[in-house]
């Protein structure tokens, strides 16, 4: 029996371009950067489409974006995912989310979320969705694919949805 699952991608949201004293991976949200992740967050709830556990870089900005997100599941803190490619993102995801986990949400930085929606992204893709992230994937970004199968086998998917941080 083959399982749908859902791949839900986000940019952490709005954060300090400059921190005095802090390293890159340091840099916190402003407060701005909050209430957009607080929106996020609140949108998802309204979509019914519960997450079931999520994979988040371990810097300051995507830590303080989930924590706003406020959905109240398993949280994966990972160094992988910090700042990067496609690909390796794609090898955390395989490494992280079980059989069990059908709604996964990878919390990230650009340009690897952004890249790897668009390398997952296939031809039964949301013309809309496409369109409002093909040139642009500013902070607190999110998009929603859908693919069938495991998540170590995940290659190609549909973008459902692509909501763009405000």
């Amino acid at each position: 029996m083959t399982s749908t699952r859902t791949l839900l991608l986000m940019r952490h949201a709005r954060a300090q371009d400059f921190a005095p004293g802090l390293s890159d991976e340091e840099r916190p949200l402003t407060e701005g950067g909050v209430t957009q992740a607080a929106a996020v967050g609140e949108f998802l709830r309204g979509l019914d489409l519960p997450v079931d556990r999520v994979l988040c870089s371990a810097a300051t900005r995507t830590e303080q974006t989930c924590t706003a997100l406020d959905l109240g599941v398993p949280v994966e803190l990972s160094w992988a995912v910090y700042n990067a490619g496609s690909d390796r993102i794609l090898e955390a995801i395989a490494e992280t989310f079980t059989d069990e986990v059908r709604v996964g949400l990878v919390i990230g930085h650009a340009p690897g979320i952004p890249a790897l929606m668009h390398s997952l992204a296939d031809e039964h893709s949301d013309v809309d969705a496409l369109k409002t992230v093909n040139h642009q994937f500013p902070t607190g970004t999110l998009v929603q694919l859908t693919f069938d199968g495991a998540w170590d086998e995940l290659r190609s998917a549909r973008l459902h949805r692509a909501r763009l941080g405000h």
